[in-house]
């Protein structure tokens, strides 16, 4: 589906980072923003598809990426979800407009960022070898398929904010990225079986305080982990 965007839509954390970050320098940053990275055109057409979490594409354009452990989520907590989503389509039949869309979206969010950062599940990317195969996932096509800003790998989930490079979606080019970490940690795992829960959330970024936030929000994540649990990369991090 394609659809044009107006001054109206909003995307889900979409809350502002400049005031988390120290004040000097802001504006140097800012000014880097706009001459590196590739924000949302609102009055361009926008690529969506998908049912429950929509994919958002425009060539060239940074996104914010996450994906995660098949075993991240419980099944009780996935009923909860089931149940909201039954609840909210009863209340809001469609069609639905984009503003509709994206809070059902922002909704869903929410309470999936909250309980992958509980360390539901087996939370396997807590040993430093199964993370450096992930991390060595991701970096293969770093400026190949895209431009790696940052990224951290959590124990049982993945964030990375990062710059297409060519008209691959990020769909495509993740669904490598899952395919051969799962390969190889099962093989370091003498095991066979899912890894990673089918798909990611991906969206694009608006603006720079929304480019700002998710650095922010990436580098803030593991913060109450201990060192030897989470891997923290790139150029992008802005000084503590």
């Amino acid at each position: 589906m394609k659809t044009k965007l107006s001054d109206a839509d909003s995307l889900p954390h979409e809350t502002g980072g400049a005031a988390f970050l120290p004040q000097n320098n802001i504006n140097d940053f800012r000014q880097e923003c706009r001459n590196s990275y590739q924000f949302l055109e609102k009055n361009q057409y926008v690529h969506i598809w998908g049912t429950n979490l929509p994919h958002w594409h425009q060539d060239g354009k940074t996104q914010f990426v996450t994906f995660r452990l098949a075993d991240s989520i419980p099944q009780s907590k996935i009923d909860e979800l089931k149940a909201y989503k039954q609840e909210w389509m009863t209340a809001h039949p469609f069609p639905w407009s984009l503003e509709t869309r994206e809070e059902y979206n922002h909704n869903i969010l929410v309470k999936c960022d909250r309980w992958i950062d509980a360390g539901y599940g087996s939370c396997i990317l807590k040993r430093p070898d199964i993370r450096k195969i992930v991390e060595d996932a991701l970096l293969f096509y770093d400026g190949k398929r895209y431009i790696i800003h940052c990224y951290v790998i959590m124990p049982n989930h993945v964030h990375v904010l990062l710059t297409p490079i060519g008209d691959r979606t990020v769909t495509y080019v993740f669904s490598k990225v899952k395919g051969f970490s799962a390969y190889s940690i099962n093989k370091v795992l003498g095991r066979k079986g899912t890894i990673w829960q089918p798909g990611i959330f991906d969206r694009i970024v608006r603006n720079i305080d929304n480019f700002l936030h998710y650095i922010v929000y990436i580098q803030h994540n593991p913060q109450y982990l201990n060192p030897d649990e989470y891997t923290l990369g790139g150029a992008a991090f802005l000084p503590q």
